[in-house]
């Protein structure tokens, strides 16, 4: 079992359902007190009933990670309830399939707001917070197509492109204030959000380019999301995970 995740004060965006939901739990299990943010709080509320089931700690705050104001008011509940943000997950975001001769400014701007400019607006008051504690780990969801591109993910994948420099080069100025910043990529994984934005053959397709013949599952997330939020990992920083099954394999 990964240790060090007792009592850890661990922001999670987007986490009303699929992949955050999941992690969220997990990470209760093994003892963290977990803010479920979400611009769907009746989502996020279902999370905490599901956590709240095995006697974990947690909390849900609506939270649109585009509005400064809803950040610092979740980022001063958090602060009032647990006292301190030991970990922040940038999990938020959407990837809706548009063809680029198609993609319009707005399905651009879109896009890249929620995916880039939400990590951006989440991040700086949470880092500012964690600089003044002299600690802290922040982990990005960043995406397979974030490094190698996806046909109608134009601006997804430049997004997640974004999340990844984002997350170096933060990495490197938050090292000397004891802040880790790290990134997982994970490849397609098997949510209902994946299986209503792509048809069943682009799926299928799909697999046929992973090396280990079959999509990710929610789960796969969770294990290497509790060892980056962990002491376990107190020596890695800058870096991006990839989970994808070997489909970026170099």
């Amino acid at each position: 079992m990964i240790k060090g995740l007792e009592n850890k004060s661990i922001i999670i965006t987007g986490a009303g359902k699929g992949i955050g939901s999941t992690v969220a739990q997990h990470l209760a299990s093994l003892g963290s007190k977990v803010c479920i943010a979400d611009i769907d709080l009746t989502a996020a509320q279902e999370t905490v009933e599901e956590i709240r089931k095995t006697n974990g700690a947690a909390m849900a705050v609506f939270c649109d990670i585009t509005s400064q104001e809803d950040i610092q008011k979740m980022v001063n509940k958090v602060l009032n309830l647990y006292g301190g943000i030991d970990v922040l997950i940038n999990n938020a975001g959407l990837f809706p399939i548009k063809t680029f001769d198609a993609m319009t400014l707005e399905d651009w701007s879109k896009v890249i707001n929620i995916n880039l400019t939400g990590t951006f607006c989440v991040t700086q008051p949470v880092y500012q917070q964690m600089k003044k504690q002299g600690y802290g780990k922040i982990v990005n969801v960043a995406s397979a197509a974030g490094r190698v591109g996806g046909i109608g993910f134009v601006h997804y994948s430049a997004a997640k492109s974004g999340v990844i420099g984002f997350t170096r080069a933060l990495a490197r100025e938050a090292a000397s204030s004891g802040i880790q910043v790290n990134a997982i990529a994970p490849g397609l994984i098997e949510t209902n959000t994946a299986k209503s934005v792509f048809p069943s053959y682009a799926l299928k397709e799909f697999i046929r380019n992973v090396p280990m013949g079959r999509l990710g599952r929610e789960e796969d997330i969770s294990g290497i999301l509790s060892f980056l939020c962990s002491d376990e990992s107190s020596y890695i920083t800058g870096q991006v995970f990839a989970i994808d099954g070997g489909y970026t394999m170099i």
